[in-house]
């Protein structure tokens, strides 16, 4: 197996183990183009879904501060938790599977 083929796809492979940081530390390492242009995809497609959970995070906690004001907006919180719950499940399986076809793909 070739060197850059391994980083490239170690890189794709780390959102298992280590989500946005290995891409990140092979991005500045590497001198090879073809693993920088690798390791900056897997970097972004990592990185978006642990900001929009951040953003998730940092919204949870506001609204348990909000909730205590009506039973309607307490419903309103309880639903959109859910809804971004769900849609935050879905994007990691989607960047999850994404990533490992690239790796297998940047294998071959």
């Amino acid at each position: 197996m070739n060197q850059s083929k391994g980083l490239s796809a170690l890189s794709y492979l780390s959102f298992y183990f280590a989500p946005s940081i290995l891409p990140f530390i092979i991005y500045i390492v590497s001198k090879d183009d073809f693993v920088r242009a690798h390791s900056k995809k897997a970097f972004i497609t990592q990185f978006i879904p642990i900001a929009f959970g951040i953003l998730y995070i940092i919204y949870f906690f506001v609204s348990l501060f909000l909730t205590h004001e009506t039973l309607t907006m307490q419903d309103f919180f309880v639903s959109s938790h859910f809804i971004a719950i769900v849609v935050l499940v879905i994007m990691f399986s989607i960047v999850g599977i994404w990533n490992l076809v690239k790796a297998i793909k940047v294998l071959r």
